[in-house]
């Protein structure tokens, strides 16, 4: 299914994965917003359906929804494949899909660590890998002086860690280490990578809602923020603490 809006054939293209609900859904109204032609990605196709068809309707946007399971290789890359042949660019890859993992890790198994590393880490480097590769072929972009942009959507867990959650902890300093190699390399190529890492989101997955807690929005505005930057400007991680929790 195909939603086509208003947008020119020059709007640049964004991926979301995850981009169904909570963060990921936030993302893509915020990117619809700004004009751009979107990819919503997700293993629940009616509900990447309706997101997709809800934001070409009201920001008038071209929007394709896609099922994928990120958790396997040939998902991610399929992704990235079809996005392009679609397009023909691919301008933003937010990897925003992700699963939690609580638990002791002495009360834990093989398959519930393989389970949440294969979601949230062996995703963003299948994902990124891919689009890294296609952003490399694209001329420079004039407004933004970059080739494309990749946003990993991390956790305050990739760069620190609690009892109870090392599991879904190891899988996102895994993430952080890769953004931050990637970054590296991203300033050379001039493709942006960096990572978002916030504290507990109000959302689906984490199940708690309330002003105490961010907003998915707080996020999609952190995203539009790093898209807004120079290329001058290389921040390789945007930490987003909690008021008044630790």
């Amino acid at each position: 299914m195909n939603n086509a809006g208003k947008t020119t054939k020059n709007a640049k293209v964004a991926l979301v994965t995850g981009g169904n609900s909570g963060i990921g859904e936030a993302i893509v109204r915020a990117l619809a917003r700004g004009g751009w032609r979107l990819v919503v990605a997700g293993r629940r196709q009616p509900e990447n359906e309706k997101v997709a068809a809800d934001v070409a309707r009201e920001f008038g946007v071209e929007a394709m929804p896609r099922a994928a399971d990120v958790s396997r290789e040939a998902d991610c890359l399929n992704l990235i494949q079809d996005t392009v042949s679609s397009w023909g660019r691919l301008d933003l890859l937010v990897n925003n899909a992700g699963i939690g993992g609580g638990g002791k890790i002495a009360e834990s198994s093989t398959e519930d660590f393989d389970r949440v590393v294969r979601t949230n880490l062996y995703s963003t480097y299948w994902c990124s890998r891919e689009a890294y590769r296609h952003m490399t072929t694209q001329p420079v972009d004039t407004d933004s002086g970059l080739r494309g942009a990749i946003i990993n959507i991390s956790s305050l867990c990739g760069i620190e860690a609690w009892a109870g959650s090392g599991i879904y902890c190891a899988s996102k300093h895994g993430v952080m280490g890769l953004s931050r190699a990637m970054a590296d390399e991203g300033g050379q190529d001039l493709i942006r990578v960096a990572a978002i890492c916030p504290a507990m989101v109000a959302t689906p997955m984490t199940g708690v809602a309330g002003p105490d807690y961010i907003a998915p929005d707080d996020i999609a505005s952190t995203v539009v923020y790093l898209l807004g930057l120079t290329s001058a400007a290389w921040p390789v991680e945007v930490v987003v603490r909690r008021r008044g929790a630790d």
